[in-house]
């Protein structure tokens, strides 16, 4: 219960914090383009991060990198309530980038090792998603969007002292390349697939708080609001469903489900109609997701290193993303940002289905 805990705790934090980044950045002044870029290069830290530690929590242990991670996290959190400019949101951001990506290879691959149910371990994120939207909602219109960075901050404190409390056990080390470009390739297609669909959403939850404000007219309680049903969705499929399906099925169903769902949010013209949506996306997250992990954890050793490889991918969509979204929005729209990660979707489905294939 402890692994599930941490995980409600970090990703209530990061999601709180998230859900509001772009329009505290709007709040100094700070344009679109330059919002792109923030969360770019907040994307590339955690992607080198997520890369660097998942291969050190194999060779030298889970329980170094998890703690450091935990406490450095919530420091960093806390330090984006001093930011007054561009400049300095910039490299706060890259700081809790690099931060964030220090400690979840290590959980991951600590509840495979202790038989743990990672579908149902997984629901806990998306719990904790649906928790920190809600607060950070109530947080913002009622102090302000800085309050959120404290709260944040004090749950990865919590975290922190839960994953104090766990017994690790000895560690075996694995000895794995720097660059372990045998493991990618043999997990290249689930890989790729994951990079093109998330680059896509990258590019829709880049300015997707913007979207709801100024197309959709949604207040700042219900953005959080909106994402929180996104959120609620993804812990009740993932809890009770997504375990029961074959890994191979629900992450091609997944994928062809979020090509659906992505187009559907352009057909929204108020905040009320977007909500069916967000529970599509949420199925369709949690069967890509928990199929994708689950793939890994059952075909691979390297527990650690095929997680961290897992969130380098994530990161490197919220890279490639941001900087698309910043150029389609120069050149359309909101919306447009939402057809193109329609086509990404079924693209990637296609990809996983014959790449997968072809080994």
């Amino acid at each position: 219960m402890k692994p599930d805990l941490i995980r409600f705790f970090t990703f209530a934090a990061i999601m709180a914090t998230w859900s509001y980044v772009s329009i505290f950045a709007r709040s100094l002044e700070i344009p679109d383009t330059e919002i792109g870029f923030i969360i770019a290069f907040y994307s590339v830290a955690l992607f080198l991060s997520s890369f660097v530690f998942g291969r050190a929590s194999d060779k030298y242990g889970r329980k170094l990198f998890l703690l450091v991670g935990l406490v450095l996290s919530g420091v960093a959190f806390f330090l984006q309530i001093f930011v007054q400019d561009f400049l300095g949101l910039l490299m706060i951001r890259v700081l809790v980038g690099f931060c964030l990506g220090m400690y979840p290879s290590s959980l991951v691959a600590y509840v495979h090792e202790k038989k743990e149910d990672l579908s149902k371990f997984s629901s806990f994120g998306s719990l904790g998603w649906a928790f920190g939207s809600f607060v950070a909602g109530s947080l913002a219109v009622y102090f302000s969007v800085r309050s959120i960075f404290v709260f944040s901050s004090l749950l990865f404190l919590l975290a922190f002292l839960m994953a104090s409390t766990m017994s690790f056990g000895g560690h075996s080390s694995i000895d794995i390349p720097k660059f372990p470009i045998k493991i990618m390739r043999k997990n290249l297609p689930l890989y790729m697939s994951i990079l093109i669909r998330q680059s896509g959403a990258q590019m829709v939850w880049t300015f997707w708080p913007l979207f709801l404000q100024e197309e959709l007219h949604a207040d700042l309680f219900w953005v959080g609001a909106i994402m929180m049903v996104n959120s609620i969705t993804q812990f009740l499929f993932m809890y009770t469903l997504t375990g029961r399906i074959k890994y191979v099925t629900s992450v091609i169903a997944g994928l062809v489900l979020s090509g659906v769902t992505f187009f559907s949010f352009t057909l929204a013209t108020n905040h009320w109609e977007i909500i069916p949506t967000q529970i599509l996306i949420g199925v369709s997250w949690s069967l890509v997701y928990v199929g994708g992990l689950r793939y890994l954890m059952d075909r691979n050793i390297e527990k650690a290193t095929v997680s961290g490889l897992f969130d380098s991918v994530l990161s490197l969509s919220s890279v490639v993303g941001p900087f698309m979204a910043t150029f389609v929005i120069a050149f359309g729209g909101y919306r447009t940002t939402m057809y193109l990660a329609s086509i990404l979707a079924f693209v990637s489905s296609l990809w996983f289905v014959f790449s997968k294939q072809s080994k």
